[in-house]
């Protein structure tokens, strides 16, 4: 059969969509693990501007039998309007939906008008079940015998048991090599993703990702590890993120992976992965050893400088250990993009202003600014709810922590959009400017300080920009929401 896998085109507004090109670990993962089927890998990212006819040609040159389709949370939407569109092409073609929002809300969708574009969904990790699916739509097995699937019998969906979690020794490293187009990058890197591990064990009650792997930690061998980066690196890849939810649960296995990264003589390219201030704080030895593996971007989980908020995201107070983590990071001259939540049932302007003058003082390289989101199934939406703070409950197409779903009980949802905007704004002359981020990336620096900045100003001084501060933000507001609208 010729299998069709998709990911979604759908970003946050934070990201440059221009800048950020990132490939879809997940379908890749899966192609890695299909046999005897012609696979092909459409990551939509790169063809935003012209979805439906994107996927017109798609249906015509390659003929699907099985279009898979995975989606957060946010990217649902679309992937129902991709469905429903390759339906319309050809309703004998097989249509799955995997991820997310299909693991946390099946039941919902199922039992939804939502449901009638897909004929199945996957529910938790597809690399190894999506080839099982196929082998049940061939009657080489019965549907029953899928765990994880759910699918479509007369008008109504069977969910078949739940998936126990996979053994990652079973599972083969991601099938680069299916993938239709090029075009994948970081600031003119060329872009790839790996993984070394799944899951995470912290307390935090904002996050949806034990729904998807429970509260545990499963580490892939680092044989595999390097075997993934060495196929990233024939595909191009000079810049490589790890998936990783928190690479430093484990310190000792991390700092393993960098011994061997580098002597594999991989860090010859550049790695940024995603981590939390309590582990790169805990280790004396281990950014010393990213910086010598070539890691240098850690997206660091800062969240917020209120211990009474801290708290209430079940994060602890890590405030010091946040300051020793930077100091530890920026000492190698690793750049850290800082994770914020503002948005918090207690918070008044001050408090989020506090938050982004907490970050310019530590010199923080990016902020990753977001507006706490009440994602489904996490204790902080029942928090929220049964506070009477949630104001959007049910368009998930605006949880990508860019858009306010929620108030304060000071602040409402459009005073939280706007005051983001405005800190947003008002610091936006200060990203680009930080001792490591000049050290990386010097003649970035001086093209910025230099004369990008001076021309803009010379343009605004000779040709004019008068537009308010009210306006402007309404401006911005509208770019933001038409970025996602693709058909």
């Amino acid at each position: 059969m010729n299998i069709l896998l998709m990911s979604m085109p759908d970003c946050a507004p934070h990201f440059n969509a221009r800048r950020w090109k990132s490939p879809n670990l997940a379908i890749s993962s899966i192609a890695g693990n299909i046999e005897g089927h012609n696979v092909f890998l459409a990551d939509l990212i790169l063809r935003r501007d012209r979805i439906p006819e994107t996927v017109r040609e798609l249906m015509v040159r390659y003929r699907p039998d099985v279009v898979g389709l995975t989606a957060m949370s946010f990217q649902f939407a679309t992937a129902r309007r991709i469905a429903s569109l390759i339906k319309s092409l050809n309703n004998d073609i097989k249509t799955v939906l995997g991820g997310y929002h299909a693991t946390l809300m099946y039941n919902e969708i199922c039992t939804s008008d939502e449901s009638a574009p897909f004929d199945f969904l996957i529910r938790g990790e597809g690399d190894l079940c999506f080839n099982e699916l196929l082998e049940a739509i061939n009657t080489r097995r019965t549907i029953e015998s899928v765990l994880g699937v759910s699918f479509r019998d007369g008008g109504s969906f069977v969910h078949n048991p739940a998936r126990p979690l996979e053994d990652l020794s079973k599972i083969k490293i991601p099938d680069r090599s299916r993938r239709i187009w090029n075009g994948y990058q970081y600031y003119g890197f060329t872009l790839d993703i790996v993984e070394s591990s799944r899951g995470c064990v912290m307390p935090c009650n904002f996050c949806s990702m034990d729904k998807m792997y429970g509260k545990t930690f499963r580490r892939f061998s680092v044989e595999r590890i390097l075997a993934d980066i060495s196929n990233a690196k024939q595909q191009g890849a000079n810049f490589i993120v790890f998936s990783d939810d928190n690479f430093t649960l484990d310190i000792k296995g991390f700092e393993s992976i960098c011994d061997a990264i580098v002597d594999a003589g991989h860090n010859d390219i550049r790695y940024i992965i995603q981590a939390s201030s309590s582990g790169i704080a805990s280790s004396q030895t281990l950014v010393e050893k990213m910086a010598r593996a070539g890691f240098r971007i850690v997206f660091l989980g800062i969240e917020n400088v209120s211990e009474e908020n801290l708290r209430l995201m079940k994060k602890g107070n890590i405030i010091e250990k946040t300051k020793l983590a930077v100091k530890r990071l920026h000492e190698q001259n690793i750049m850290i993009v800082g994770g914020m939540i503002i948005g918090n049932p207690n918070d008044k302007e001050e408090d989020i202003a506090r938050n982004y003058e907490f970050f310019v003082d530590l010199q923080i390289d990016f902020f990753a600014d977001q507006i706490l989101t009440p994602y489904p199934k996490t204790g902080m939406r029942d928090e929220l709810l049964n506070a009477g703070l949630i104001t959007n409950i049910g368009d998930y197409s605006r949880y990508n922590c860019f858009w306010a779903n929620i108030k304060t009980n000071y602040l409402g949802p459009e005073d939280l959009q706007f005051l983001r905007w405005k800190y947003n704004k008002k610091y936006a002359n200060y990203i680009c400017t930080t001792p490591a981020f000049i050290k990386n990336y010097p003649l970035a620096y001086y093209y910025r300080h230099y004369f990008r900045r001076p021309f803009l100003r010379l343009k605004n001084k000779f040709f004019g920009n008068n537009v308010g501060e009210v306006e402007l933000y309404k401006r911005d507001m509208a770019s933001a929401e038409a970025m996602n609208k693709f058909f």
